[in-house]
């Protein structure tokens, strides 16, 4: 099973190898005000003029990890309208944001709205990325059946943002599309369990991936995917049955015995307790001949939990829950789900899955060469 959080790290991270000058700015101007508690204090005045409520603290971003990134740009464009008045009042900040030294690049102050339409772009295509991780990062609710739903997101978005008619926002999205093709655009690549996960939600089951593999792969490929699913689906259903069907005990023999035992107990008794014996021999036999009478027409587990509705989208919707619920019904299905729903789709948390270098250099360990440090990391 890969890492789907580390799979979204390595697809946004391919989309900004190239940063738009506009972030570059933005990230110039946030150092500039977090300088000196004089900077910060008149920009919380401007906040202040401008009356704006937000008490988030801006934050600066680390180039190597988008999520910081995400963030800082998120921040700051809730601030547009103060930083606009302290660019006004401060006379000092041009001068600041067009120096060119010590690694900065001087591309000067946020002072059209290009600027800021580009940041609020750049800050709704960081948030879906940003969004699914900590989704799929969860560890307090199941996951796999929530892969199905946020992969089908990504692709759609970035889908779109192909097409766009910005041409920054449409080379970074096809960068990000060769990344998911590679991880996640070819279906059978993918571990059929997860699959297996999206059916056993009861909210989407195999119509919806039938409907979703159609769209996207077209009807003869997304038949002939679904075939070899529903094959995986049912091999896995048998064994589970195999598996109850050798665990339950022979009901009839124990009820025998135990009544022959108590028989024995009491002599006042004895015809009373040998009666009730036979009436229940007489109904287990006869539910077991009606059950054998019915058993090609009834159908089974899989096919009843398909052919029933998909539940309502619901953001309430608790998968275990339903499943607890409905585990009677569907003694066997309930049993695979308890196993397949357990599989978590990301191995670390979502701050661990943004970047791995926090881990490396710590302020304990700061002063690392970078062979070392290289060497550290890959390993």
């Amino acid at each position: 099973m890969r890492c789907s959080a580390h799979i979204l790290n390595l697809i946004v991270n391919e989309g900004l190898k190239e940063l738009d000058e506009s972030v570059i700015k933005v990230r110039n101007l946030v150092k500039y005000v977090k300088f000196s508690l004089a900077r910060l204090a008149k920009f919380r005045t401007c906040v202040e003029k401008k009356k704006l409520q937000c008490a988030l603290s801006l934050c600066l971003d680390v180039p190597t990890r988008w999520n910081s990134t995400y963030l800082m740009l998120n921040i700051v464009e809730k601030y547009q309208r103060a930083f606009e008045l302290l660019q006004e009042d401060d006379g000092h900040i041009y001068n600041y944001l067009n120096e060119n030294g010590l690694g900065r690049r001087g591309l000067g102050a946020l002072d059209d709205d290009d600027d800021w339409n580009r940041v609020r772009t750049f800050v709704r295509l960081l948030q879906i990325f940003y969004d699914v991780t900590m989704r799929l990062s969860g560890s307090m609710y199941a996951t796999s059946n929530l892969h199905f739903q946020e992969v089908s997101c990504i692709h759609t978005h970035l889908m779109a943002y192909c097409d766009s008619y910005d041409d920054l926002l449409s080379a970074m999205a096809f960068r990000m599309k060769l990344k998911y093709e590679k991880y996640w655009g070819d279906v059978q690549k993918i571990n059929k369990l997860l699959f297996v996960g999206v059916i056993l939600d009861p909210r989407y089951k195999i119509v919806t991936l039938e409907f979703w593999f159609k769209k996207i792969m077209g009807v003869e490929e997304g038949d002939k995917f679904i075939e070899i699913l529903k094959v995986d689906i049912e091999r896995l259903y048998r064994h589970y049955s195999d598996g109850l069907s050798s665990d339950e005990p022979r009901m009839g023999s124990e009820i025998s015995d135990d009544y022959d035992y108590d028989s024995q107990s009491s002599g006042s008794t004895v015809g009373r307790e040998r009666g009730s014996s036979n009436l229940l021999c007489i109904l287990q036999e006869f539910h077991q001949s009606r059950a054998s009478r019915n058993l090609l027409d009834c159908k089974n587990e899989l096919e009843r939990y398909y052919l029933e509705d998909v539940e309502s989208p619901s953001s309430v919707f608790d998968i275990l829950t339903w499943w607890k619920v409905n585990s009677t019904k569907f003694p066997i299905i309930a049993r695979i789900a308890r196993d397949v729903l357990a599989i978590p789709i990301t191995t670390v948390a979502s701050e661990s899955a943004f970047n791995t270098g926090g881990r490396v250099l710590d302020p304990y360990r700061s002063s690392l060469a970078p062979k070392i440090v290289e060497a550290l990391i890959c390993a």
